[in-house]
């Protein structure tokens, strides 16, 4: 993205720095239990990472039966936690396209052990401190949207831009992320110029075909600069869009706290898509 710092990428045009200090609103899922748990790895295979790593799974699975979500539900809870806790791309890839009637999120992780038995095999246990919001309504299948326009791979400094079509009426919020960043891209807001911010609380209205960028500023369609002219780069585009309107709050985006914002939505308030984006030079 355009931008007075040249070591990163921003998403928007004439734009100098981001600021994203948002109204306060706050709305909790159905039900919030905070649960401890252990899980262990017995394995004569596995890395010390990958046994970690199933360990921690294992702690997961049972913080989830701690809080009363039932086994034949684990599977689809466990698809897109199990692994690496930074994988962006899995993780919302999970949440768009699994069924879920809860949802964990890792507070703390303490101390592992690793030792190995009579046996030769490693063991490797963890104990975590976990919230697991659980929801008592399905997803609504008549809340949705569709994205038009958008490809999956673009040109350093090619333009960008989409449709968004929703199912009903609805608020839309956009994050985007990539190595380097991770921030709003809808609304934005330039709290030095208020002239170049997204209306807040916008209301998107059934079956309304919208264009982005909305902002007139931006009407040529977001830009891209690379980082680093010599690699492609990934990025993620993360649609939440809700029933109602749920400003975000925290300054800060990161995958966690983004993770905890949706996971207070309850399940058939919201709907999820995550979209990748490749940035190449050109040929």
């Amino acid at each position: 993205m355009n931008s007075s710092t040249a070591s990163t990428k921003r998403w928007a045009v004439s734009i100098s720095y981001f600021v994203f200090c948002l109204l306060s609103f706050t709305l909790f899922a159905q039900k919030q239990v905070s649960v401890h748990a252990d899980g262990i790895s017995i394995s004569s295979d596995l890395t010390p990472k990958q046994a970690l790593e199933e360990a921690l799974a294992e702690a997961k699975k049972n913080a989830l039966l701690k809080a009363g979500v039932p086994e034949n539900l684990l599977v689809s809870n466990l698809l897109f936690e199990y692994g690496n806790e930074h994988n962006v791309e899995s993780y919302f890839h999970g949440i768009s396209n699994t069924e879920l009637s809860a949802n964990i999120l890792v507070d703390s992780i303490y101390d592992d052990r690793r030792w190995f038995d009579s046996y030769g095999n490693m063991n490797v246990s963890v104990e975590i401190e976990a919230l697991v919001y659980t929801y008592d309504k399905p997803k609504d299948p008549a809340f949705f949207f569709e994205i038009d326009g958008l490809k999956e791979v673009y040109l350093d400094n090619e333009s960008i831009r989409f449709d968004f079509v929703p199912s009903a009426n609805g608020y839309l919020t956009i994050f985007a992320f990539n190595e380097d960043e991770s921030f709003v891209l809808y609304p934005f807001e330039n709290k030095d110029h208020d002239y170049l911010s997204d209306e807040n609380g916008h209301l998107f209205v059934k079956e309304e075909h919208v264009s982005f960028p909305i902002h007139p500023a931006y009407s040529q369609g977001y830009s891209i600069e690379m980082n680093d002219p010599t690699k492609d780069e990934a990025s993620i585009l993360l649609f939440v869009f809700t029933k109602k309107d749920i400003p975000w709050i925290d300054e800060q985006v990161s995958l966690e706290s983004v993770r905890s914002w949706i996971y207070k939505i309850p399940l058939d308030e919201r709907e999820i898509l995550y979209r990748n984006v490749l940035l190449k030079q050109p040929n």
